[in-house]
């Protein structure tokens, strides 16, 4: 049984191995840059897909700091609404508190936190390095600085939007809810 298991994790990292070597020499497809229209829908979004990093907002109050934590099941705090609302970008808001994820008014910029906002806010929602994985960046402004989670030490851990970084760390997952 050890033996079956070690070969399998062999021919994964193989194949995983051969698809890194094939996606580097191989020009991604159009589609595969454009963006992403994610289907209307309630979601969870996890930070790089970490069940602990939940995007939360925990007030109704507006321009408080939106946060990552671990589900702690109260409906709605934890569930956001993506609505598409033109061709190429699409408006979050949170189902309990109804305000939408946004910067709180401003000139996007590097670091700049990302709040609870009256005000209906456009991201661009491009595909990421798995089916399930996204990449979210301000659609305002300099539409290269993305969702991620702010370099402060701080708990609960803050999001922001950073310049974009290749190693797939922006990356965030988003999960259906009924």
């Amino acid at each position: 049984m050890m033996i079956l298991r070690r070969a399998a994790r062999r021919m994964a990292v193989v194949a995983a191995a051969i698809g890194v070597v094939a996606g580097s020499t191989v020009a991604p497809p159009a589609s595969a840059t454009a963006t992403t229209v994610v289907p209307d829908g309630v979601y969870g979004i996890a930070f790089q897909g970490d069940e602990d990093s939940l995007l939360t907002h925990l007030s109704t109050g507006e321009g408080l700091p939106t946060v990552l934590l671990p589900a702690f099941g109260r409906p709605g705090y934890q569930e956001w609404e993506v609505v598409r609302d033109s061709r190429t970008t699409q408006i979050i808001r949170n189902l309990h508190s109804g305000l939408y994820l946004g910067l709180g008014g401003g000139v996007p910029q590097q670091h700049r936190p990302v709040v609870a906002t009256p005000y209906p806010y456009s991201w661009t929602i491009r595909a990421g390095s798995a089916p399930d994985r996204v990449l979210i960046a301000s659609a305002v402004g300099d539409d290269r600085l993305r969702l991620d989670r702010a370099p402060t030490w701080t708990y609960p851990p803050r999001v922001d939007i950073q310049l974009p970084l290749d190693d797939g760390s922006q990356e965030w997952q988003l999960t259906p809810h009924e």
